[in-house]
């Protein structure tokens, strides 16, 4: 039991970083969502497509699901808004279950 006690805890800092990545990719995403609905961003532009495509593959299939629920108003998609919320959350919440969990061994 110490052996599974002792990875779960070593697993905390990395599930942190893994989640805190993923939080800067995300909040990337919806600052260049909005930038390309005004029409900001000239995304003819080689490198600002291919850091668009490399972001929105990275975020599409996880703002998809909340865009089932919330349809977008206008312009502005209010559904990545609340993806970004439910990961700040699970990034808070996960990470202390797990030391829960291991705590409990």
């Amino acid at each position: 039991m110490a052996v599974l006690q002792q990875f779960l805890l070593s697993l905390i800092p990395i599930v942190i970083m893994v989640f805190n990545l993923y939080i800067k990719v995300v909040f990337a995403a919806i600052v260049l969502s909005w930038l390309e609905a005004f029409g900001i961003v000239n995304t003819y532009n080689k490198v600002v497509r291919v850091i668009s495509d490399v972001i929105h593959s990275l975020t599409d299939w996880y703002f998809n699901f909340f865009r089932r629920f919330i349809s977008p108003v206008g312009m502005v998609d209010v559904s990545s808004l609340l993806a970004l919320f439910v990961l700040y959350f699970a990034a808070q919440f996960i990470p202390r279950m797990l030391y829960v969990l291991a705590q409990s061994l």
